[in-house]
């Protein structure tokens, strides 16, 4: 008998601080937060509508689960992540874009790593704050943001570009060859004017010094040819 007078208050006690600590513990629980981390899906410039495909992992084990780490968003829009957090700490994350296999399209390649901060309130609850980086950045991101591009628009845009300066010059190789060539002409012409029987002067000029110098022969000759004919008289 004196044995459980003194084991039923030691019971008592026992049973008083485990509702004790539970109450504690029940006290301190943190409800939980919901936090949406926002992403842009910018405009892909072509003739049709473009559909990213995005996803979110966590970094470490103690880091919860996205509620889905895959969001599809069409183009020119904007999406959000969610996580769950219970309690205070530091979590890592990131996000990228899942290429697709259009040949068409040129993927973006970035991924940007996260961290979430979750502290303690005045009121006993958990305020958040998101900090961003591009990997490879040194500064902190303002958006999360992804931009993919269409190939085929800007190869054929290339394309025409290089067509038209091609014909360009072309068209500038042409007019210098039929310049330079009605140059020549020009300069052929100069140097040899031509008469209206279309001979030119030099050759008129040759044929009139030759023939002058026929006529002086034959005068010299007629001359001599009568001299000696006096003598012989």
């Amino acid at each position: 008998m004196k044995r459980n007078k003194i084991l039923i208050p030691a019971f008592v006690c026992l049973l008083s601080l485990f509702v004790l600590l539970s109450g504690t513990q029940a006290a301190f629980a943190y409800e939980t937060v919901s936090v949406n981390i926002p992403v842009n899906c910018l405009e892909v410039y072509g003739n049709r509508t473009h559909t990213y495909d995005l996803r979110m992992e966590s970094a470490d084990e103690e880091s919860p689960e996205p509620v889905r780490d895959i969001l599809t968003m069409t183009e020119d829009s904007t999406g959000a992540f969610e996580i769950d957090l219970t309690e205070p700490g530091t979590y890592h994350y990131s996000i990228y874009e899942i290429a697709g296999s259009d040949a068409d399209i040129r993927y973006d390649s970035r991924r940007y790593n996260l961290t979430v901060y979750a502290e303690n309130n005045e009121s006993g609850g958990l305020v958040c704050s998101i900090i961003a980086y591009s990997a490879g950045a040194d500064r902190k991101a303002e958006r999360i943001a992804f931009q993919d591009e269409v190939i085929s628009v800007e190869t054929t845009t290339a394309s025409t570009v290089m067509t038209t300066a091609s014909s360009a010059a072309s068209a500038v190789t042409t007019d210098t060859t039929a310049a330079t060539a009605k140059q020549t002409t020009s300069i052929n012409i100069v140097k040899s004017i031509l008469t209206g029987d279309s001979f030119p002067a030099h050759a008129i000029r040759l044929v009139m010094l030759t023939a002058a110098m026929t006529a002086i022969f034959a005068f010299l000759f007629k001359r001599e040819q009568s001299e000696e004919d006096e003598k012989s008289e």
